[in-house]
Parts: C-alpha cells; sequence; structure tokens
C-alpha cells in the first residue's frame, strides 16, 4: 500500500515538474528553468534520484512529443538552449528524434521560424558533427552525439522517416531561409561560407533534386525584391534556369502572385524583366493565364506588344477556357412535356417519340430511295 502511494506521488510530482518546466521555457525564463533543473533534474537533496530526466518529452507541437531541448529551439529561446546543452546536459540526438516526427531537422526549423541568435550558436555545431558524421569509421559512435540523424546514414533512420508526421522536404536549409524571406541570415550564411569550401545545404546555387530550383528562383516565390536583388547583385545566382515543371523565374512569380497578394511581385517581375533580362516572352500565354495582379498583367502585355506580340489576357482567358461564355441550350417545350409522363417502368422509347420516328423513316426512304435511283443508273451504265 505504501510503496503504491509513493509511485503514484513521483507520477504526480513527475508531471508537475515537467509542466513546471515545460511554462518556465515558454516564458523563456532562464533562472526559472535553472531552478527546475537544479531541484527535480540532478537528483540533489530532498530527492535521491532525478524526478524526470532532462531528455523526456514535456510538451506537444502539433501533436508530436517535444522535450525541453526541442521546445527551446522551437521557440528560439537561445540562452535557455545554451543552458540545456551546457550545463543540464541535454541530448541532441533525443531532440533529433522528436523532431522527425515532425518531418523536420532542427536546423531546418531553426531557419524557418528566422532565430537569428540561436542559428549563429546551433551553426558550428551542426557543421562539426557533418564532419563527424562523414567519417564511416565513427558512424555508429557519432549517432548518440550528432547534432542530427541523416535518414540515409542509418536503418533506424530510415525506418523513422517512414513514420513522419508530415512529408519529409528535400530544401535545404539555405533554401528554407530564402523561402521564408529571413533576409538577414541569408546575408550572414553567404558572409560566411563565401570563402569556405562549397557546402550544398548552404549554397544559394545549390539546385533542389525535387523541384530543380535554387535559391534564385525560390526567391521569386516570396515577392521579396531585397532578397532577389541581394542574390543577383551580390551572390551572382543564376535566374535563367528552368525548374524540373519547365517553369522560368517569371512563371514561378506570376504563379505565387495570385497566393501572397500582399506581396509586390510587380517590383520584382520588373526587377526580373529589366535587370536580370529574364525572357518575358518565354511561354508567355501560359504566364497571362495565371495573372491575376491586373498591374503585372498590364505591364507583360505592353512589354510584349513593343516586341511585335499582339497579345491580350481576355481573349488568351477565352482561347483556353473550356466552358467560359458558352450558352446553355435552351429545353424543348415539347419534348420536356413527354418527358414529364415518364414513370419508372412505363418508359417505352418508340411510344415516346412516334411521331420523331416516323418523321426519321420519311427521310431515312426518301434518302434511300434517292441513292437507290442513282446506283441503278451506275449499274445500267456500267451493264451498257
Amino acid at each position: 500500500m505504501g510503496a503504491c502511494c509513493t509511485s503514484q506521488k513521483h507520477v504526480n510530482l513527475a508531471k508537475y515538474v515537467t509542466g513546471k518546466l515545460a511554462l518556465a521555457i515558454d516564458r523563456q525564463s532562464l533562472d526559472k528553468v535553472k531552478d527546475v533543473t537544479v531541484k527535480y533534474l540532478k537528483g540533489k537533496s530532498p530527492y535521491k534520484e532525478p524526478v524526470i530526466n532532462i531528455n523526456d518529452p514535456i510538451f506537444k507541437i502539433n501533436q508530436c512529443d517535444m522535450n525541453a531541448l526541442g521546445y527551446a529551439l522551437y521557440l528560439g529561446a537561445t540562452d535557455i538552449f545554451k543552458y540545456l546543452v551546457q550545463e543540464a546536459k541535454a541530448k541532441f540526438s533525443a531532440m533529433n528524434r522528436l523532431y522527425l516526427q515532425l518531418g523536420k531537422r532542427p536546423i531546418d526549423v531553426i531557419c524557418e521560424l528566422g532565430h537569428f541568435a540561436l542559428f549563429e550558436y546551433y551553426l558550428p555545431l551542426y557543421l562539426k558533427n557533418e564532419e563527424v558524421n562523414d567519417d564511416a569509421n565513427n558512424e555508429e559512435e557519432s549517432e548518440e552525439l550528432s547534432i542530427f540523424a541523416k535518414s540515409k546514414t542509418t536503418k533506424s533512420h530510415t525506418q523513422d522517416k517512414s513514420k513522419l508526421v508530415v512529408p519529409y522536404s528535400t530544401m535545404t536549409p539555405v533554401q528554407r531561409i530564402v523561402d521564408k524571406g529571413k533576409f538577414s541570415m541569408l546575408r550572414y550564411v553567404y558572409e560566411y561560407f563565401k570563402d569556405k569550401p562549397e557546402n550544398s545545404e548552404f549554397s544559394v546555387s545549390y539546385l533542389d533534386e525535387t523541384t530543380g530550383e535554387n535559391c534564385g528562383l525560390i526567391a521569386c516565390r516570396t515577392g521579396n525584391l531585397d532578397i532577389i536583388r541581394y542574390l543577383y547583385e551580390v551572390c551572382h545566382v543564376d535566374f535563367h534556369i528552368l525548374n524540373k515543371r519547365k517553369e522560368n523565374a517569371i512563371q514561378i512569380a506570376a504563379v505565387w502572385s495570385k497566393k501572397r497578394k500582399q506581396k509586390k511581385f510587380k517590383d520584382c517581375i520588373k526587377y526580373l524583366v529589366e535587370v536580370i533580362g529574364v525572357d518575358y516572352t518565354y511561354e508567355f500565354e501560359e504566364t497571362l493565364l495565371v495573372l491575376e495582379d491586373k498591374s503585372i498583367i498590364n505591364y507583360l502585355e505592353e512589354k510584349l506588344q513593343e516586341d511585335g506580340f499582339s497579345v491580350n489576357k481576355g481573349k488568351i482567358d477565352d482561347k483556353y477556357s473550356l466552358s467560359k461564355n458558352r450558352v446553355p441550350p435552351i429545353p424543348d417545350p415539347k419534348l420536356e412535356a413527354k418527358l414529364s409522363k415518364i414513370k419508372g417502368s412505363n418508359f417505352n422509347f418508340t411510344e415516346l417519340f412516334r411521331e420523331e420516328l416516323v418523321e426519321s423513316k420519311s427521310e431515312i426512304s426518301s434518302i434511300s430511295a434517292k441513292y437507290s435511283k442513282s446506283f441503278s443508273m451506275m449499274n445500267n451504265e456500267s451493264i451498257i
């Protein structure tokens, strides 16, 4: 009886501690995080053993378990993250396994959410562990220490990937930075790697293996002219390539101008045309078809007309529309009256359309007689 009560008391205490730790991280209070870890996680008096493990889940993100280190990363709580790693000895491997359930790696989350300060701290650690993972002799040993687990390195990682809640994306960290419009982080990455050996995960020219897009084409989705200009003028990214859907930079911008209407895509498209020199005549009908922004439509129509193309979006829409402006057929009152008499098994096609069949027979008879006569004449001529 006493052991049962003690066990129940310990379970209730564990729930209390995890809730207290999650709240401290949520409020980004480093002092409160320290209080909880010192009192309950390190086994000091009055508790002989830790109440919880620092790597155990304490919170849920999108219905997936997350531990203290992962939650601090999600919130961009850099000081707490550092403390949990350096003092509380939280393990990156435990956090990585939890993030795999979300179809993400920690580095992806940092880049997408734009946690700049945390990125500065995390990047060197990430790169250092990448070097360890490249050593085949240390593969098993490095698994526990690795900041992230690549799905292709071990069998267990592949199995984890098959259980992902969210489809795994092939975008690199720097491509995520561009996609989310994090200009300061983009500039930091470019300067950081400028004089270092090329790293495909942080190369602005690297092509996404699924879409065939580099950072330049990805930037065309954002409507962020500053990023497009920086990638072209400073990073010298190629904006003239086509993605795997055979779309050029202008077409990508045109498609996304419908989804992000609050962005200034016209300025981006003008820059692509007038400064970078992207071919706006490439499949221009398809480009105009997807556009909804009148200012962009007018701009491209004017540019095309200057080049001798007689083009108008309205005419193109009509040309490719399957149903637009079709006038519905007017019902025949006589036919409607006949059809109204149909009731279940009483339907008789011959009876219902008696008049029509009679008319048809007379027409067919006249045609038959006409051609029969002609055929007879031909036969007579051939005999002669």
